[in-house]
């Protein structure tokens, strides 16, 4: 459902230079290198590839090299261009390498954070209280199936022959005729029905979260903040039926935040299945989550003038897009309150670590303060019990540990 966006780049260079796309793929067969150079063209009208040439080559390493040219693009390095699309990227995908050069030559690259390969997700049917009537239309039409009872149980989880029965004490339909036979009407008679009946949550194994080690080790490698913390929560559904899950993040200071002028601001970056969501942000569902949170109980009293990063992931086999242009999340209940859910998770990890950052600061204050003039007052004291002037070191120590204990709220051991 979300791609890469090489079939619209192909197109895009198509249409601005008129010049194909040259593709070339190199891969290892038994052990031994293998490659194709190949040169095509998109059939708009058969929304089909039309490969123009293709021959083999010897390549030098493994990897897929697309090569495209266009005209009339401006390039900038605003949140919208191609740069700050790649370190996003880099950060959702922290096993990726990637290395660019600019319209001015400068090269850079983007290493590394991690050596795990996150697994191939399985393909898992849809779930009832997932589908609508359009769904239900387009599977008839392209099943192989004779009769729509057995398109039901071969193309929905958690459909089986006892929940087919059930259904059709619920409506008024023949589950015997053809697929291809079934109206519209009847399409949206047995979605109303699913809503009705009681299924097993939806399988999840299709769901490939980035995790919550992959995370940080993507934002420490491309922001290298002060702090990090990142939360992958647990398998949930919305509409009933389609399975999620919600990714979250914070990094502080360093390179967190985007920088306006000389000072950094508040960014927040969006995903879906690891892919950045780099336009429409503020109509998203993502974007609404982290902004109605009270940061300020969170230690960050100016939210829009912090050094703060923001990361919010969604994983689903069904993102739930607001238009064609998947560049923003429709504002789902189940969703928004899992986006609050995991932001305030991370942002209660944020808020230990600027606390004890101040009480960090206010121990060094008073040591400085007690310094001065302890030493003082223990000289002055000795005189006048007419003995020698003790070690005050153990005593500065136990009084600002107790003020640091005070500031962070947390019981003194002594």
């Amino acid at each position: 459902q979300q791609g890469l966006g090489c079939s619209g780049c192909v197109l895009l260079s198509q249409m601005t230079t008129g010049k194909p796309a040259t593709i070339t793929s190199a891969y290892k067969e038994d052990g031994e290198l293998k490659g194709v150079k190949m040169s095509l063209k998109m059939d708009v009208k058969k929304n089909k590839g039309l490969v123009l040439e293709k021959e083999e080559i010897n390549p030098e390493g493994t990897g897929v090299r697309v090569k495209l040219h266009f005209k009339e693009v401006s390039y900038s390095l605003s949140e919208q261009g191609a740069y700050e699309y790649i370190r996003r990227t880099m950060i959702g995908n922290p096993h990726a390498q990637i290395t660019f050069t600019d319209p001015t030559g400068k090269k850079y690259v983007f290493k590394r954070a991690s050596k795990v390969i996150p697994p191939l997700p399985k393909e898992i049917l849809p779930h009832p209280k997932g589908v609508t009537a359009d769904d239900l239309i387009f599977m008839a039409k392209h099943t192989d199936k004779r009769r729509f009872r057995s398109l039901l149980t071969s193309s929905l989880s958690r459909m089986s022959t006892k929940k087919v029965k059930e259904l059709e004490k619920l409506t008024n339909i023949d589950f015997n005729k053809r697929p291809r036979d079934m109206t519209w009407e009847e399409a949206e008679e047995i979605v109303e029905a699913f809503k009705r009946m009681d299924f097993m949550a939806p399988p999840t194994k299709g769901l490939i979260p980035i995790g919550k080690d992959q995370i940080e080790k993507g934002m420490k490698e491309i922001l290298n903040p002060e702090f990090v913390a990142a939360t992958t929560r647990r398998p949930l559904t919305y509409r009933g039926g389609v399975p999620f899950i919600i990714e979250a993040a914070v990094a502080y200071g360093g390179k967190a935040g985007r920088l306006v002028g000389e000072q950094r601001k508040t960014e927040i970056m969006r995903f879906a299945n690891r892919v950045p969501l780099t336009f429409d942000q503020g109509s998203c569902a993502l974007t609404e989550g982290v902004r109605t949170l009270d940061w300020k109980r969170y230690g960050i009293r100016d939210f829009e003038n912090a050094p703060l990063t923001i990361f919010i992931n969604i994983v689903s086999t069904n993102v739930p897009y607001l238009s064609t242009g998947k560049q923003s999340i429709a504002p789902e209940p189940e969703i928004l309150q899992e986006v609050r859910q995991a932001t305030m998770q991370v942002a209660r990890k944020l808020q230990k670590h600027i606390r004890a950052k101040k009480a960090a600061k206010e121990e060094a204050k008073r040591a400085r303060v007690f310094e001065t003039y302890i030493p003082i007052i223990m000289r002055e004291a000795a005189i006048l019990a007419e003995k020698e002037k003790p070690d005050y070191k153990p005593l500065l120590q136990k009084v600002t540990r107790k003020a640091k204990a005070e500031l962070l709220g947390e019981p003194d051991d002594e």
